[in-house]
């Protein structure tokens, strides 16, 4: 192969690889949470008002920002470059941080279930978690890829786990345990450009670490 023909080659390998390759998820999701406990001391309704019923979350190249319409924690924000997860309550100003390298849970084994059910007129894959505590359930498509590189310090709730097997966000989560059954099901998803500083903590902003 003379150089010629050696660089139309390469020319035209760069722009099949292109044509293949997918770019991040950038934008929003909307989730639908819904609750059903099974601790006699908490009410299924008690729940719902504590965590919200409604979920707006945010994710671009390594941060995430999720806002609920509940009483408890209202804002989580996690931040890549310090690899830090942010905790804001209604009652409290303050963000309350912790390192997310921490294993909240391990993973005891996996299972994937091809084609299990269509989210918002999609084909979803099924990634089931079984861990010490209970099963966590993802449901996910390829059209929303991830980095999951930039997530792989991310231990807490398994998120790394997660995205390593999946590299999708997931368009609906089961979380069941001895404590409370909960799904979260994505009811909108849209991609848009997001500012860098939607992810940015105000100087003003209170800011203290978990005990």
């Amino acid at each position: 192969m003379n150089a010629n023909r050696l660089l139309l080659f390469l020319l035209l390998l760069s722009v099949t690889l292109k044509g293949y390759a997918q770019e991040a998820f950038e934008g929003e999701i909307i989730y639908q949470n819904s609750f059903q406990s099974k601790n006699s001391s908490v009410t299924s309704e008690q729940m719902k008002i504590l965590l919200g019923d409604k979920q707006e979350y945010f994710i671009k190249s390594g941060n995430y920002k999720s806002c609920t319409n509940g009483v408890g924690i209202t804002i989580q924000l996690y931040i890549g470059e310090t690899n830090r997860l942010y905790n804001k309550t209604s009652r409290s100003d303050t963000l309350y941080w912790f390192d997310a390298d921490v294993k909240s849970d391990a993973v005891i084994s996996y299972e994937l279930v091809k084609n299990k059910e269509k989210i918002l007129g999609e084909d979803c894959d099924a990634l089931i978690l079984k861990t010490q505590g209970g099963q966590t359930t993802y449901f996910y498509t390829s059209k929303y890829p991830v980095d999951f590189t930039k997530y792989q310090m991310h231990n807490y709730g398994n998120w790394n786990y997660y995205l390593s097997k999946a590299k999708s966000v997931p368009l609906k989560i089961v979380v069941d345990n001895e404590q409370f059954k909960m799904e979260s099901v994505a009811q909108k998803i849209e991609a848009r450009e997001l500012p860098d500083d939607f992810f940015a903590i105000s100087v003003d902003t209170p800011i203290k670490k978990t005990k």
